[in-house]
């Protein structure tokens, strides 16, 4: 049993992760109350008739190798084993025995013969052994996708999708391209290419270590400002089961499958390479893939998000079942049902990021309106608890957005759901995936004894953020540099701020950010390679995301909101839908400091902000209150701060402190409970040092909380010990 246990943990690190193998091991089956359990359950239905047998057999041979008399050594009941074996036991172990080759032969003719079964180590080396082949042909100057046709058949109940495509690419480099390179996702089945012009020269799939990559030959050089077609046909299809890896793109109900998972890419991209440092280092490869740096000028030819595109032109067609609703961004051109079979055509009338998805499922469909542009929200008929709040949030996002950064581009904007079995929203071109497990199937409504408005509303917040990013990644891409999703995830959360305190208002966005500030504190000692300041973020969710909303809260507390936003217009003003070369964070951070103007105080907080890594650490030492004579009450504080910069590996130096700081008075605590704006009695600035200073107030009501930073402002270390109950107070009715 020891060596049991030991070999549980040790075969799947050695490779041996097969469920053939791996006692009572079954696979997973992924949950979604829009999908119901799918075809997910067959899989794990094989595995557990295939283990139950195996337990059977070895109920039988416990039984006769049991003890039986006074005798209780074991090797004369395993040469007495034949002998007790004869009669039924022998029977039903000889039928057990067949049972299990059986359904063992089933499932491997499933897992290792219809499907391809690739061990967890074998796909390390594998990607290992990719890059050591191909990243060279990374900096191999390709053509650009200016069009993009595609017709997508899919067949949910078949759990396939296959595409016909092509692409319309140019040369936007200064010389003639003699060659071009196709990469596409390993498990999809490249049916057939045509490269005009062009032979192959070099097919990496059909070689031994199949790497999903051609090398394509121009008979002619295509010369700068040339054009020509590209016409590929992939299938992307799931048969029978696998033992790992079970998701499939296209599902019963609720297909949700992005264009780069059903068609090829030009050019390697790094993005299927191995990136966790230890397994790097495991198969003798730099330790980091990391980004380029801010100041590598060549950088600003590629957006962050493809290197094969620019913007684009899109038609696209999709075709599903009929009763089913497909989904893809664009302008509905056509929408006909025949034959058991519903095909919607969709056409952009402008530029979009070549960056877009396919869903289908048996939706129902909540409009509403925003002067012209068409609003819709697509969910399953099940889950329709949130619709109404994504349409407001929506709706206020709109509102804000073009009167403080720019016009919307396009004239709809759509949420679509899909199952559960990742957990996020992505924003396409004028169309947003929302999972049903963050939006659709979460009862925002359903209080106990609870406000509304004493909670964080993330259904708001993530359908706000999903909007701006229709300006913040849709109108303005970032470089594919450091600092790129400041630009683009940053500028979103700080979006999705504003229309939370317009809705809630400013006081119960204190519980967000204290949120948002705390995921980054904790996710900060999780940082594998380096943390660097956000003007030079590598797409790290908890900066961008985490760090990014709060500081460009505090920023507009600090510099004025109209200040930043006036930034913001400016930034899309110079960058909005142009190629390359495309924007930097520096971009923005030189335009926010001609805003801000020659203060130094406020140039020193933009440095702080974007260019260190910045920490405080204030807390409230003590509040008392003491009423007076004329009926108002005097509140003595004594407060405690610091300010430290950090490097890249967390080391803190501390720095000299001279700035003002917002002290706030309540008669609640902010962020907890049934706090309001009433609760507010006063909320001043003071300049505050290094150490430990007394604050002194006269209040017009007895106060009951106060503090220093008291809405987590900044990045506090402890978000804890902003606020104290203040003594001496009598306690609140």
């Amino acid at each position: 049993m020891l060596l049991y246990l030991i070999s549980t943990l040790v075969l799947t690190q050695m490779g041996f992760d097969h469920r053939l193998y791996l006692y009572a091991s079954t696979p997973g089956v992924p949950l979604s109350e829009m999908n119901d359990h799918s075809h997910y359950w067959i899989g794990r239905a094989w595995f557990q008739a295939y283990w139950g047998v195996f337990a059977l057999l070895l109920s039988v041979f416990a039984y006769s190798l049991w003890r039986r008399g006074a005798d209780t050594r074991l090797l004369p009941r395993l040469r007495s084993l034949p002998r007790r074996l004869n009669g039924s036991a022998g029977v039903l172990a000889g039928v057990l025995v067949l049972s299990f080759a059986g359904l063992g032969g089933w499932i491997y003719y499933n897992t290792n013969i219809l499907n391809t079964y690739r061990s967890n180590l074998s796909n390390e080396r594998w990607a290992a052994d990719m890059e050591r082949a191909l990243l060279h042909y990374e900096s191999t100057p390709q053509p650009k996708i200016t069009d993009v046709t595609l017709r997508v058949d899919l067949f949910p109940s078949e759990h396939r999708a296959r595409a016909e495509g092509t692409y319309r690419i140019i040369n936007r480099e200064s010389a003639p391209l003699s060659e071009i390179h196709l990469l596409w996702p390993r498990d999809l089945q490249l049916d057939s290419v045509e490269v005009e012009g062009a032979t192959l020269e070099r097919d990496y799939a059909a070689e031994s270590a199949g790497f999903p990559f051609q090398i394509w030959r121009l008979a002619s050089p295509m010369q700068p400002g040339e054009q020509r077609n590209i016409r590929f046909v992939t299938t992307d299809a799931a048969v029978g089961f696998r033992t790992n890896s079970v998701l499939d793109d296209v599902n019963n109900n609720g297909t949700f499958i992005n264009d780069q998972s059903i068609a090829p890419s030009i050019g390697f991209s790094r993005n299927v390479l191995l990136r966790d440092r230890t397994l790097r280092r495991k198969y003798g490869l730099p330790a980091e893939l990391r980004m380029p740096r801010l100041e590598d000028d060549s950088a600003r030819r590629f957006n962050y998000l493809r290197h094969d595109s620019d913007w684009v032109n899109a038609d696209i067609t999709v075709s599903t079942e009929a009763g089913q609703t497909p989904i893809a961004p664009g302008y509905l051109v056509s929408d006909e049902t025949a034959n058991g079979r519903r095909t919607a055509h969709f056409r952009t009338d402008a530029p979009i990021m070549n960056f877009f998805s396919i869903q289908s499922a048996n939706y129902e469909v909540r409009r509403g309106r925003w002067n012209d542009v068409e609003l819709a929200v697509y969910y399953d008929r099940r889950h329709a608890y949130n619709v109404d709040r994504m349409i407001r949030a929506m709706d206020a996002s709109f509102d804000i957005y073009t009167r403080e950064f720019a016009p919307f581009q396009f004239r709809q904007m759509r949420i679509l759901e899909f199952p559960a079995y990742a957990s996020f929203a992505q924003s396409f071109a004028n169309t947003v995936p929302y999972s049903e497990s963050i939006g659709f199937t979460t009862r925002i409504d359903d209080a106990r004894n609870v406000r509304e408005s004493d909670r964080i509303d993330f259904v708001t917040y993530v359908t706000a953020h999903e909007v701006a990013h229709q300006w913040w990644a849709h109108q303005i891409i970032g470089a594919d540099m450091q600092g790129s999703t400041m630009l683009s995830e940053t500028f979103a959360s700080y979006s999705a701020l504003l229309v939370m305190e317009h809705l809630y208002g400013r006081d119960q966005v204190r519980r967000f950010l204290r949120y948002e500030l705390d995921n980054y504190l904790r996710s900060r000692g999780s940082e594998a390679v380096e943390e660097t300041p956000l003007a030079r973020v590598e797409n790290q969710g908890y900066i961008h995301y985490r760090k990014g909303g709060v500081t460009m809260y505090f920023l507009a507390s600090e510099v004025g909101e109209d200040t930043v936003n006036r930034a913001l217009r400016r930034l899309l003003s110079e960058f909005s839908l142009t190629g390359a070369p495309y924007p930097r964070s520096i971009d923005f951070l030189r335009i926010l400091r001609e805003e801000v103007g020659p203060d130094p105080r406020k140039q020193a907080l933009i440095t702080d902000i974007f260019e260190r890594i910045t920490l405080y650490d204030a807390r409230v030492v003590s509040a008392s209150s003491q009423r007076r004579a004329d009926g108002r009450y005097d509140l003595t504080m004594v407060v405690e701060a610091r300010k430290l910069y950090a490097d890249g590996e967390g080391a803190e130096t501390e720095a000299p402190l001279d700035e003002e700081f917002e002290i706030g008075v309540f008669t609640a605590e902010p962020g907890r409970g049934a706090f309001d704006s009433d609760d507010v009695i006063t909320m001043v600035r003071e300049p505050i040092h290094s150490g430990r200073q007394t604050i002194t107030l006269t209040l017009d009501r007895e106060p009951q909380f106060a503090g220093i930073d008291p809405y987590n402002k900044r990045i506090d270390r402890n978000s804890e010990d902003n606020v104290m109950a203040v003594s001496g107070a009598a306690p609140p009715s």
